[in-house]
């Protein structure tokens, strides 16, 4: 382990709150195109032509501010017609907002991480209007150069700067349609997302300030995920089981030869995440095994090591058909693997082994039977 001062680590620790940036995912992480420049296109022009006035009015008018006080040109527009894949000579333009009367026009090229090799040139000249009537805009996440032969006909605005413009105009809570509600905070929240990692907040300006002591916690947790992890196999080994799981705040302790789908699980999400110096153990049933609880529960409610313990959470393939809670000091957590083994033998041994013969009769657990033994 590298050397740290643990003293001056937790005097760091106690006297600094460490600020933490939770993102609200949106539909498009969900589904893993956050990133598609189609779909965020399309997304852009469905809110600039829907039929609800205040989003449309909020995306258009906030584009055309944009644009106005970068390029002094005003748009207003009586006959709005959007297009996405906007075909030209040699290529399509992404988003095309025209004005079926006035015939102004604004042409947006959207850039989230592909590189720019789009012909802007091209695209400004097909549109045979006065350069007075439309401009051109390279939407884009951070900061971006216009190349120099359209320079001073397209702008660069970031899709952040666009989307936070729309948010001070656009009050959610006007839109009487729940639906609508929950797109425009979904792709508020997606843009967000995926603008952060060119913006500097505070988690990652509070690693910059302390990276060293920062780095030195990091240095711990891989040190505490470490020791937890040999605690767990030390108790599968004890037991004469195994484990299973990569979580550091959960582990089955199963028996993998015989394939068995009801095992003990040790949770420890609260003594990992700080939130309180316990765990739990679990009589846990998946798949088929989760399917007779019910029968189970009929046929061991009488049993003394029922009694004592409640039912967890049940999900998809899983359920804490048994649990109990206990709580460990600090000074404890050296004998971790000894006394979770204990807690074990103590609380589950017996009806543990009776509903694991009740459930598979027909397997042999001779091996490993006797080390459920007090």
């Amino acid at each position: 382990m590298t050397n740290i001062d643990l003293d001056k680590l937790q005097s760091f620790l106690s006297q600094n709150e460490i600020p933490t940036v939770k993102q609200q995912i949106g539909f498009l992480e969900l589904i893993k195109k956050p990133h598609n420049e189609t779909i965020n296109s399309n997304i852009y022009a469905h809110f600039l032509s829907c039929n609800i006035n205040i989003i449309k009015h909020a995306f258009l008018d906030a584009l055309t501010s944009i644009i106005e006080e970068k390029t002094n040109k005003v748009f207003r527009f009586s006959m709005l017609d959007v297009r996405t894949e906007y075909p030209t000579n040699t290529g399509r333009i992404d988003i095309v907002i025209q004005d079926l009367i006035s015939h102004k026009a604004i042409l947006i090229e959207n850039k989230i991480y592909h590189r720019l090799d789009n012909d802007l040139k091209e695209y400004w000249n097909f549109f045979t209007i006065d350069d007075a009537n439309k401009v051109g805009v390279l939407l884009t996440l951070k900061p971006h150069d216009i190349p120099s032969d359209v320079f001073g006909k397209f702008i660069n605005i970031t899709h952040w700067e666009w989307i936070s413009a729309v948010k001070e105009t656009l009050d959610i809570n006007s839109i009487k349609d729940k639906a609508y509600k929950l797109y425009v905070n979904d792709f508020f929240n997606t843009i967000e997302n995926i603008s952060t990692t060119y913006k500097m907040n505070e988690s990652a300006k509070f690693f910059f300030e302390n990276a060293s002591q920062v780095n030195n916690a990091n240095v711990t947790l891989v040190e505490g995920h470490s020791y937890l992890n040999t605690q767990y196999e030390l108790i599968a080994e004890k037991l004469g089981l195994q484990t299973y799981g990569s979580d550091i705040s959960w582990r089955n302790i199963w028996d993998e030869e015989n394939r068995l789908d009801t095992f003990i699980t040790i949770v420890t999400e609260d003594l990992t995440s700080g939130k309180d110096a316990g765990y739990k153990i679990v009589l846990e049933l998946m798949r088929k095994d989760k399917d007779r609880v019910y029968e189970l529960s009929a046929n061991f409610q009488e049993h003394p090591q029922y009694k004592d313990k409640y039912r967890g959470i049940s999900h998809g393939m899983f359920c804490h058909f048994l649990v109990k809670e206990y709580k460990i000091s600090l000074n404890e957590l050296d004998q971790f693997a000894e006394i979770v083994e204990r807690n074990i033998k103590n609380d589950f041994n017996q009806i543990f082994i009776e509903v694991i013969e009740y459930l598979y009769p027909e397997k042999d657990i001779r091996r490993w039977k006797q080390n459920f033994s007090n």
